[in-house]
């Protein structure tokens, strides 16, 4: 009989924990798949194939707590479950308190929770503490998440590091050459979110000249604020792209990909760049030295001036950007590859049974 594996997350709007969950259900056809989200609110539902069962708990507030919880444990025991496996911090403590002890439990960390969820008297670190034992597996995307969640709450139990893996489509035959003359085109992707930073971009853009252009691809909360300032400085050299479903295609018709995050937990839109060949330019940030393995050209978030300097040193090619693509090609086909990622996925499936 095929292990019985019910993923619990929050809900299936567009993200990299979601994404992740998605493209990992679809490549595993060996196990059943059921789907739990928390909210109703489910974007990414109908990429799923047909044969994961879906159930959606409509959480909404506190008071559906308790229900939300029960309704979990008589899925996991009516339809005899044999792993749990949760994502996201509300999702992960649901799964812990609805989870026979027969049943393995793995708990995903996608993101560096500490300063925004666990600080030191905050009730979500509390709460974290007292659901989380040693029979909880932890698998974190980097290092640094591995880090912080030591940091803030401890490891009780077995963790394992399991770097986010990058659509077979998304690998180039080879890393980009760079054979721009007049003009350098660079492109970010991601959603339009706070810790995205996608205002100091707009500002170091306002101060370059036009022939240095940026597309931004995404959706998000905060595109309305950034197209009005685009539009308010009157920008000529950014754009706004939205959603661009075939990104794989569209990446590589640029020179630089540029990142300018304050937070990340191992972002999968940064591995896609690195696979298709390009080089990126990245804040320099612990997790994005940690996924580009400590090679790229970095850039400090408290100095735009750093910035302009080295994009403007980009552009006249007095910084080799090839041997970056060259690097970034390599390591992204080193810890990105999709076999390698369920292959280790599904040996901790098989190791909670033992």
């Amino acid at each position: 009989m095929r292990q019985r594996v019910l993923h619990i997350i929050d809900s299936l709007e567009v993200g990299g924990a979601e994404r992740l969950l998605v493209d990992t259900i679809n490549n595993l056809p060996e196990l059943e798949h059921h789907l739990v989200t928390l909210t109703d609110k489910i974007a990414l539902i109908s990429e799923l194939k047909q044969e994961c069962k879906k159930t959606h708990l409509g959480f909404k507030s506190k008071k559906d707590v308790l229900r939300c919880i029960r309704s979990i444990r008589k899925y996991i025991k009516d339809n005899s479950i044999t792993v749990v496996h949760s994502h996201l911090v509300m999702s992960n403590i649901f799964a812990r308190l609805a989870s026979p002890r027969h049943v393995g439990v793995f708990n995903s960390l996608h993101n560096l929770n500490g300063e925004k969820f666990f600080t030191r008297w905050s009730w979500q670190r509390f709460i974290e503490k007292w659901t989380y034992n040693k029979r909880h597996h932890i698998i974190a995307v980097s290092q640094e998440v591995l880090e912080d969640y030591k940091k803030n709450i401890g490891l009780k139990g077995k963790a394992t590091i399991l770097h986010n893996f990058v659509d077979d489509r998304f690998f180039a035959s080879g890393p980009k050459i760079a054979r721009f003359n007049d003009v350098l085109r660079t492109v970010a992707v991601g959603s339009f979110k706070p810790q995205k930073n996608y205002n100091f971009l707009i500002e170091v853009f306002k101060q370059l000249p036009e022939n240095i252009k940026l597309d931004i691809y995404g959706d998000g909360p905060l595109r309305p604020e950034i197209e009005k300032k685009i539009q308010v400085y009157g920008l000529r050299n950014v754009r706004v792209c939205g959603i661009e479903k075939c990104i794989e295609k569209k990446i590589p018709e640029y020179d630089l990909y540029v990142m300018s995050s304050t937070a990340e937990g191992h972002p999968i839109a940064l591995l896609e760049a690195m696979a298709c060949g390009m080089p990126v330019m990245v804040s320099d940030i612990p997790v994005l030295r940690e996924a580009t393995n400590n090679f790229s050209i970095y850039f400090d978030l408290e100095s735009k001036d750093d910035f302009i300097k080295k994009i403007k040193e980009i552009a006249s090619a007095e910084i080799d950007i090839d041997k970056y693509a060259e690097h970034n090609f390599s390591y992204a086909n080193q810890i990105g590859r999709k076999d390698n990622y369920l292959k280790r996925l599904i040996a901790l499936y098989i190791s909670s049974a033992s």
